[in-house]
């Protein structure tokens, strides 16, 4: 009864069948095809085997693959990883930047003393990979900025004496109030109409480039051999920060704007290796 039932369902599976393609109008035969059910099932398994081969080369050998989870290329996996490392540099640069920028403000307002600074507190600031400048103490905040750029643009050693024949005077006007350390006025007040041209003192970098409550548009200019030129109380700024400035450049006009100030004039700083200097003995005003 078994083997009976088994050679039935083999002979259903040969079993052949016949499709007629016949004309609807004359009904005159066309096309007549035959098949078994083991054929039928043959060729339909090896037809979805063929599709299901071309489309996984087709993927795996195209771009396609990109698309589906898991099969990201060996460039795109390079690609990520060197824009992942960018953008944490990025991010890094930007916080540095920003703690810069704040602790210049601070500086040039006058909440903090550059005498009370120290450089041996900034080089040990400045080993220390903590990025958190929330809590980070202000002096070494600045001091750090001043360490770094110093090491990038401090090349060569000059002697300060030959500093005033290299100079530009930054403007044309007569000095009102000179440099005095005791007052800690590190600077001279330069009286001159407003709006007149402010010129930068030698070729150099501009290191900052913004408003100040107390001394009003205030652009800080960074020359070689670790000089660094202050110009305060603008009434606008012609450069930006990051510019690259030649001796004798515009780079503002003189104002009256800030806090700290009585009259159009410009307040005149002049920096050698992080200690003020008077302008007074290197510029023929």
């Amino acid at each position: 009864m078994v083997k009976k039932n088994k050679t039935s369902r083999i002979d259903k599976l040969l079993e052949t069948f016949h499709l007629v393609v016949v004309n609807e109008k004359t009904l005159k035969k066309r096309k007549i095809f035959s098949a078994s059910r083991l054929k039928i099932f043959l060729v339909s398994l090896f037809v979805l085997t063929v599709m299901l081969s071309a489309v996984f080369l087709i993927i795996y050998f195209t771009p396609l693959k990109e698309y589906f989870r898991g099969y990201t290329s060996t460039e795109l996996r390079a690609s990520s990883l060197n824009n992942a490392i960018k953008l944490d540099s990025l991010e890094t640069l930007y916080s540095i930047q920003n703690n810069y920028i704040y602790s210049l403000k601070n500086l040039l307002s006058g909440k903090i003393d550059f005498e009370d600074l120290s450089k041996d507190s900034l080089l040990e600031a400045y080993s220390t990979n903590d990025l958190d400048f929330v809590n980070i103490n202000v002096e070494d905040s600045i001091l750090r900025a001043i360490v770094e750029e110093e090491d990038k643009y401090n090349l060569t050693n000059i002697n300060v004496d030959k500093l005033s024949a290299v100079l530009f005077k930054p403007a044309n006007g007569g000095i009102s109030s000179e440099f005095s350390l005791q007052e800690k006025h590190f600077g001279v007040d330069i009286t001159l109409p407003e709006n007149s041209a402010v010129y930068s003192v030698s070729d150099g970098r501009v290191l900052f480039s913004e408003w100040t409550s107390e001394t009003g548009f205030v652009i800080i200019i960074e020359h070689l051999n670790g000089l660094t030129s202050v110009y305060k109380h603008n009434s606008s700024l012609s450069k930006t920060q990051g510019e690259h400035v030649r001796r004798g450049e515009v780079i503002g006009f003189s104002g009256n704007t800030g806090e700290l100030t009585s009259g159009p004039h410009l307040h005149f700083e002049l920096w050698f290796e992080g200690d003020p200097v008077d302008p007074l003995d290197f510029i023929e005003f």
